[in-house]
């Protein structure tokens, strides 16, 4: 997955470089060049998965190349393993019409857990790694890593 800024006038980048990167060095923001598509029969199979498996499902193609789903699954696992409700993010149903997603189950009890446990860890995936070890593909080495890394990503 190639990722483009939304002002046009910085370097197209993958999933490692963009989440290191953070905003584009034009001041926009990173989206995905195109978006990935799930068949009906993909959705379905995805009914009823444990929230850790269903992220990695659906965060996959975004990652492309970049990490190997395996991983993806491990970490997504550990991240959400942390979460002190077994759905993660539990829905309350309020009345017939209306539903309630818990976002406060997470290590510090705030709705930003559900994405910053991840994201710790893929910056904690990114330093202890070498671009070619198991984990991070070496397609998608980044020459800047180690300055982001030391700049306080961990």
């Amino acid at each position: 997955m190639r990722y483009i800024s939304t002002r046009g006038r910085a370097p197209v980048l993958d999933f490692t470089e963009v989440t290191l990167a953070g905003l584009a060095s034009d001041g926009g923001l990173y989206v995905p060049e195109s978006w990935p598509h799930f068949s009906p029969a993909e959705i379905s199979a995805m009914r009823g998965l444990p929230y850790a498996e269903l992220a990695a499902r659906v965060m996959q193609p975004f990652v492309g190349d970049c990490l190997a789903p395996e991983r993806l699954l491990e970490l997504t696992a550990q991240a959400y393993g942390r979460f002190a409700h077994a759905a993660v993010t539990p829905l309350t149903q309020l009345d017939e019409r209306h539903w309630l997603i818990e976002l406060f189950h997470g290590p510090t009890l705030a709705f930003k857990d559900v994405a910053l446990q991840l994201l710790g860890l893929l910056f904690e995936e990114r330093s202890t790694r070498s671009p070619t070890a198991t984990g991070w593909r070496s397609s998608c080495s980044i020459p800047r890593a180690a300055s982001a890394t030391s700049s306080g990503c961990r």
